[in-house]
């Protein structure tokens, strides 16, 4: 009887102590009581930077992190369909995505898997 008393009693000090971290940790922005004002984060699931306030989503100038006006392969990484059209956008192959060749994302078709032959097994010298 006391082992398992003990068991409960360590079972509801371990319930609360999370209860307590994960307030702490997410204060009035509980995921479980408002989402209203939760925030974009890498730790939700995401795989890109959230847009900063005053970017749309999925233009040059959002994506832009160092501010130079162009966009880099790292700086694109997240977005599926930029990533995997970047190279055929890329027309000057400087590696970056000027303004013009961003417009022409949704033109270029991506890229195709390379077909391989099937290796043939080399005959065995009898």
């Amino acid at each position: 009887m006391r082992t398992l008393a003990g068991a409960l009693f360590g079972l509801i000090v371990f319930l609360a102590s999370a209860l307590v971290g994960v307030i702490a940790v997410n204060g009035s922005r509980n995921p479980g009581f408002d989402n209203a004002h939760a925030h974009v984060s890498a730790a939700a699931g995401g795989t890109a930077p959230a847009p900063l306030p005053g970017r749309s989503a999925g233009t040059l100038h959002a994506l832009d992190l160092n501010g130079d006006g162009r966009i880099s392969l790292a700086e694109a990484a997240g977005h599926g369909e930029i990533v995997t059209r970047f190279d055929r956008a890329d027309r000057n192959r400087d590696g970056k995505l000027s303004q013009a060749e961003f417009n022409r994302l949704d033109k270029v078709p991506p890229a195709k898997a390379e077909k391989r032959k099937p290796r043939r097994p080399k005959p065995t010298p009898a």
